[in-house]
């Protein structure tokens, strides 16, 4: 969005202005829900990290993620997907060995349910915390693993009070959801014991095109932050920490999706002073190759979604996220003869996106139109929910998945 009117964001990892425009992203807007209705995706010249530019500010994303929380998992009563909880306990596999010692306290910030928390503790480590700001998340943690979750969000942690440290504080889909990313490492030093470790864990932005998504689906309403190996060591060393081991993986997300990241340990030990800053190379053409590969998977979208607008029938489209607003946006989906949309998550029910309103899953049970099930990363799932709430309605599918 190169006119929004808004000031230039400033670099996240070096603080530049300068930047050079790769991409731009749109959205249609839930309402009184979506935080963001689009943006620029850019470099920065001066370091080379990428960003999302022409965002608002912190306080849209933290109402966001406290009123609309998706990560509470309504349709599986709070429980995870066993993706998810694979996923989970491969983190926790991956961190143990670089604990210093079963009586650290971990405080897990994003924690959503607690599954990560709940698998450190079953590795001997019985000293955990969460921080999330959905107080259902909170309830969700108590509830099915009696995880202790503070109620706030980063920035507000501690308030003018002197904060508790943690030996160890985790970070994993924290960093690139964040616009101010000073002031939440002004609160990591704020909590980190001297000599503690931060885990962080975010996903590769040079890697995108390697693991087949939906068209764009990585530059979402909730990522603004786009990191390479060296653009997230630059951010923690520009701020205190030192990098005490980093890797470059990938993990199974959902049906045939996969999710490339970046994961690291930092130490809370300050950068010699001078220290010099490397320069990122890597995420300019990686996040050019994704944009190339997504050009070509969007003409055969396009194509389906013409099809479904040309054969005139009134649908229902299953999905309210990302992949749903950028096709609103972007593509034919505009002109189909949508009657309603569904949504799993419970909080957008009863608000209106494109003019129609947003139902409960239940309300398919008295509902004959075709299903359009907009999402890829969750098709196969849905399609199982659908069928398991007995409902008979032509599914229309976008993905070959």
């Amino acid at each position: 969005m190169g006119d929004t009117g808004r000031a230039l964001r400033p670099c996240p990892v070096c603080g530049a202005l300068e930047r050079r425009v790769l991409f731009t992203q749109e959205f249609a807007a839930v309402e009184r829900s979506t935080p963001v209705d689009g943006y620029d995706v850019v470099v920065c010249v001066a370091c080379g990290a990428g960003f999302a530019d022409g965002i608002p500010d912190q306080r849209a994303f933290d109402r966001y993620y406290r009123d609309m929380s998706k990560y509470e998992y309504h349709q599986r009563d709070g429980a995870e997907s066993p993706f998810d909880a694979s996923r989970l306990a491969m983190i926790a596999d991956l961190m143990v060995p670089h604990l210093p010692g079963a009586d650290v306290r971990i405080l897990d910030v994003g924690c959503a349910t607690g599954r990560l928390l709940h698998e450190l503790r079953l590795r001997g480590f019985p000293n955990v915390r969460g921080l999330d700001p959905s107080p259902a998340c909170a309830s969700a943690a108590r509830n099915l693993y009696d995880i202790e979750v503070l109620n706030h969000s980063l920035a507000d942690l501690g308030g003018a009070n002197a904060p508790e440290r943690y030996d160890v504080v985790i970070l994993v889909g924290v960093l690139e959801h964040l616009r101010d990313l000073d002031e939440a490492f002004d609160q990591l030093r704020r909590i980190v014991a001297p000599g503690g470790l931060v885990y962080a864990e975010v996903p590769d932005a040079t890697s995108f095109a390697d693991w087949p998504n939906a068209p764009f689906q990585d530059f979402s309403t909730e990522h603004i932050n786009f990191f390479a190996p060296r653009s997230l060591t630059n951010l923690f060393e520009r701020r205190g920490f030192t990098r005490a081991w980093s890797e470059q993986n990938h993990r199974v997300q959902s049906h045939r999706t996969v999710m490339s990241n970046v994961s690291a340990f930092h130490l809370h030990t300050p950068v010699p002073p001078g220290a010099p800053m490397v320069r990122d190379d890597d995420t300019a053409p990686g996040l050019r190759r994704y944009i190339e590969s997504c050009r070509a998977d969007e003409t055969r979208l396009h194509q389906r979604l013409q099809a479904i607008v040309d054969a005139d029938r009134e649908i229902i489209v299953w999905g309210v996220g990302t992949h749903t607003t950028r096709l609103l946006a972007t593509s034919p989906l505009a002109n189909a003869r949508i009657a309603a949309f569904v949504e799993s998550n419970a909080r957008y029910h009863g608000k209106m996106l494109h003019d129609r309103p947003i139902l409960a899953p239940e309300a398919l049970l008295a509902r004959a139109e075709p299903v359009l099930v907009s999402s890829r990363v969750f098709q196969h799932e849905i399609v199982a929910q659908i069928r398991e709430m007995g409902c008979a309605n032509e599914l229309l599918l976008l993905h070959d998945v």
